[in-house]
C-alpha cells in the first residue's frame, strides 16, 4: 500500500507551484506598469507600499502567525476548537485594523507630507488604505488553513488575487487608452484594491461552506473565546512587535533611500527612478526563487508546532540541518544564475541596462534570503519568537545604517552592500541560536528513551 505524502512536502509543493504562477504574472505586471507609468511613477507607487506593510503588521502578522500555530496544536484533538481560534483572531485582527485604518484615512495627507516626505502621494494611500482590513481577513483565514495543513485553500486564493489584480489593471489601462485619458498610478492602486476585494468574496465564501459542514456535526469546544483570545494574543503581541518594528524599519528605509540619494547629488527625479527600478525591478527578481523557501517555510512553522506538542525532538534537528544544506545548494544555484544572466534579464526584460546591475550585484543575497527564512519560521514553530525579534531587528539596523551613512557618501552601491551583510549576518544568527538548542534537546529526547527502556 502506498503511503500518503507528508502534508509539509504536498503542501510546500502545491505552494511553490502557486507561488511560481503568481511570480510570473507579477512580474509581468511589474514590467507592463514600468512601461505604462514609467520608473519616476512606479518609484512613487512602491514608496506608497509601507503604509500597507505597517497596516498588515499591526493589525495581522502575529494574528496569522499565532492562529496557524494554535490551529495546528487544536487539529489534533478538535476542528471546533480550531475554529474558535478563527474566530478570536479576526475579531482581534479586524479591531486592531479598525484602529490603525480610520485615522490613517484621515490623516492621509499629512502622512504622505511628513512621513513619505512626497505629498503626491496622498491618493495612492487613501485608496491602498482600504486594502488593510481586507488583508486581515485574508491572513486570519490562510493562518487557519495553513494550520490544518490545508494549502490548497489559500493557493487558490493568491492565484485570484493576483489574476483579478492584473487583469483589473490592465482592463483600466486599455479602457482608458480607447477614451483618451493617461493611466496614472492612482489607476494601478485601484487595480491593487479590485483584485483584494474579490480575494476577500473566495476566502468567505470558503469559509461559509466549511461552517456549514462543520455545524452538521455539532461539534463542541470547551475552549471559551476569551481563553482563546489570551493565547493567540500571549503569541501574537510578541510577533506583532517584531514585524511592527522590522516594518517601521523598513520602512524608514524606503523613505529615506530617495533623500539621501538627492543629497549624494541626484536630482528628485533621478533619486526617483533609481528607487523604481531597485524596488520595482530588481528586487523582485532577486525575490523570485524565495518562492520555494517561503512556501516550505509556511508549511514548516505548523508542522514544527506539532512536533513540538508531540515531542519529535530528533525531527526538530534533522529539519534544521537538513535545512540548512538545501538553503544553501538552492540559494548558491540562484546566485550563480543571477550573477551571470543579470545583465541580459535587466536589457531584455526590463529593457533597463541599471536593473540588470542591480540584479548582478543582489545575486549574492540569495542564499542567506533562503537561510533566514526557513530557520526563522522554525524558530516561530518552536515559540522563540524574542530570538527572531532580535535576530531580524539587528539585520534591519545594519542596512538602515548604511542607507544613513553610506549612501550620501558613496551613493546607492553603499546601500546595495548593507543588504548583503545584514542578511549574511541575521541568516547565520538564526541558524546559530538553532543549533545551540539541539544538544539539549537531543539530550533531553535520549533521556526519555532510556527512562522508557528501564520502566521509568
Amino acid at each position: 500500500m502506498r503511503k500518503n505524502t507528508h502534508p509539509v512536502y504536498s503542501g510546500a509543493f502545491l505552494l511553490t507551484i502557486t507561488g511560481l504562477f503568481c511570480r510570473f504574472i507579477g512580474f509581468y505586471y511589474k514590467i507592463f506598469l514600468s512601461r505604462a507609468i514609467g520608473a519616476k511613477e512606479l518609484g512613487l507607487y512602491q514608496l506608497s507600499m509601507p503604509l500597507l506593510s505597517i497596516g498588515i503588521a499591526f493589525a495581522n502578522a502575529g494574528i496569522h502567525t499565532a492562529i496557524s500555530r494554535y490551529v495546528a496544536g487544536a487539529a489534533i484533538s478538535s476542528k471546533a476548537t480550531g475554529k474558535r481560534y478563527l474566530a478570536a483572531g479576526l475579531l482581534l485582527s479586524l479591531s486592531l485594523g479598525a484602529l490603525f485604518c480610520i485615522p490613517a484615512y484621515a490623516l492621509a495627507d499629512v502622512i504622505a507630507a511628513r512621513f513619505f516626505l512626497e505629498p503626491s502621494i496622498t491618493q495612492l494611500l487613501r485608496i491602498l488604505i482600504f486594502c488593510i482590513p481586507l488583508e486581515c481577513i485574508h491572513g486570519c483565514i490562510n493562518g487557519y488553513y495553513y494550520g490544518l495543513q490545508k494549502a490548497a485553500i489559500p493557493s487558490g486564493g493568491q492565484c485570484i488575487e493576483q489574476l483579478s489584480r492584473v487583469g483589473s489593471v490592465m482592463g483600466i489601462y486599455y479602457l482608458l487608452q480607447q477614451m483618451g485619458i493617461p493611466f496614472t498610478k492612482n489607476h494601478a492602486m485601484l487595480g491593487l484594491l479590485i483584485g483584494e476585494a474579490v480575494a476577500t468574496l473566495y476566502y468567505l465564501t470558503i469559509l461559509s461552506l466549511d461552517r456549514e459542514d462543520s455545524s452538521a456535526r455539532r461539534p463542541t469546544t470547551s475552549l471559551t473565546y476569551r481563553t482563546a483570545i489570551r493565547n493567540i494574543g500571549s503569541m501574537a503581541y510578541p510577533v506583532t512587535g517584531t514585524r511592527l518594528s522590522l516594518t517601521l524599519l523598513n520602512s524608514l528605509e524606503n523613505i529615506l533611500i530617495p533623500a539621501k540619494l538627492a543629497a549624494f547629488g541626484m536630482t528628485n527625479t533621478q533619486a526617483l527612478s533609481i528607487y523604481g527600478i531597485y524596488s520595482g525591478m530588481a528586487i523582485p527578481m532577486i525575490f523570485f526563487p524565495t518562492v520555494l523557501a517561503n512556501s516550505i517555510a509556511v508549511m514548516l512553522l505548523p508542522s514544527i508546532a506539532r512536533a513540538k506538542e508531540e515531542n519529535r525532538i530528533s525531527y526538530i534537528t534533522h529539519t534544521i540541518i537538513t535545512g540548512f544544506f538545501l538553503c544553501m545548494l538552492l540559494g548558491f544555484a540562484c546566485t550563480f544564475f543571477f550573477f551571470f544572466f543579470g545583465g541580459f534579464i535587466g536589457q531584455r526584460i526590463f529593457n533597463n541596462e541599471v536593473a540588470g546591475i542591480y540584479i548582478r550585484t543582489l545575486s549574492w543575497l540569495c542564499p542567506f534570503l533562503f537561510l533566514g527564512i526557513t530557520m526563522n519560521s522554525i524558530l516561530n514553530g518552536l515559540g522563540r519568537t524574542k530570538d527572531t525579534f532580535a535576530i531580524s531587528i539587528t539585520g534591519a539596523l545594519i542596512r538602515l545604517s548604511f542607507v544613513i551613512f553610506g549612501i550620501q557618501r558613496f551613493g546607492f552601491r553603499a546601500f546595495l552592500l548593507g543588504a548583503l551583510l545584514s542578511q549574511i549576518i541575521s541568516s547565520f544568527l538564526a541558524y546559530i541560536r538553532l543549533m545551540s538548542l539541539c544538544p539539549a534537546s537531543v539530550a533531553k529526547e535520549q533521556a526519555n528513551r532510556w527512562r522508557k527502556k528501564a520502566g521509568l
